[in-house]
């Protein structure tokens, strides 16, 4: 083989090697180009999840606290429909002898019940009768008609009267009496539910 054969098969291979790595480069440049755009179109994909998953959670603890303003909204508007009549009155309780008697309402009294007897207030008048010495609170209904003794203002069931007071020897107490909106326990409970379920 003369020289000039074996520097065209020379030249020839190189060319090839050439040409080869060419293509490699090549196809490894376009593989590499598409893994990145990927890891790219990943990051947006991820990006994106990341962005609306927080727009989720920030919608809805949105929406929650609007719903519970609106709870204790409600329930703002309810205590500003009760109506304080008395905030310094004097009450006493009813003795066991009146039990099984009826009273001006026509019902049988018992001093094991949640009732009351107030002078003018129809009868089925819901009170809400607060201890002025210690902010305890019971919720009692009239039916009956009282008290008759000078400077006294309500009488109460003894297990009303016991029920906001420490002092089991107290025959009279000094309470505030407020007038409660009709089905305001109902309402009121309804409402304390709603936003208990807020908070488990």
């Amino acid at each position: 083989m003369n020289k000039k054969v074996t520097h065209i098969l020379s030249l020839t291979i190189f060319l090839l090697a050439a040409i080869g790595f060419s293509i490699y480069n090549t196809q490894f440049s376009t593989v590499e180009q598409e893994e990145n755009n990927e890891t790219r179109v990943n990051s947006r994909e991820l990006a994106s999840l990341a962005v609306n998953d927080t727009s989720d959670v920030l919608l809805e603890s949105t929406s929650e606290i609007t719903d519970i303003m609106l709870i204790n909204s409600e329930l703002l508007s309810l205590e500003n429909e009760v109506e304080v009549i008395n905030e310094s009155a004097k009450t006493s309780y009813y003795h066991d002898k009146f039990n099984g008697k009826k009273t001006a309402s026509g019902q049988v009294f018992n001093n094991g019940k949640y009732t009351a007897a107030h002078k003018t207030l129809p009868f089925g008048s819901k009170l809400r009768v607060t201890n002025n010495e210690n902010d305890e609170s019971v919720i009692v209904t009239v039916n009956d008609r009282g008290p008759f003794t000078k400077g006294r203002h309500l009488d109460l069931s003894k297990q009303a009267f016991l029920d906001i007071t420490h002092n089991k020897g107290a025959g009279v107490l000094n309470v505030k009496i407020e007038v409660l909106p009709e089905d305001y326990e109902d309402s009121k409970l309804d409402l304390q539910e709603s936003l208990d379920e807020f908070m488990l």
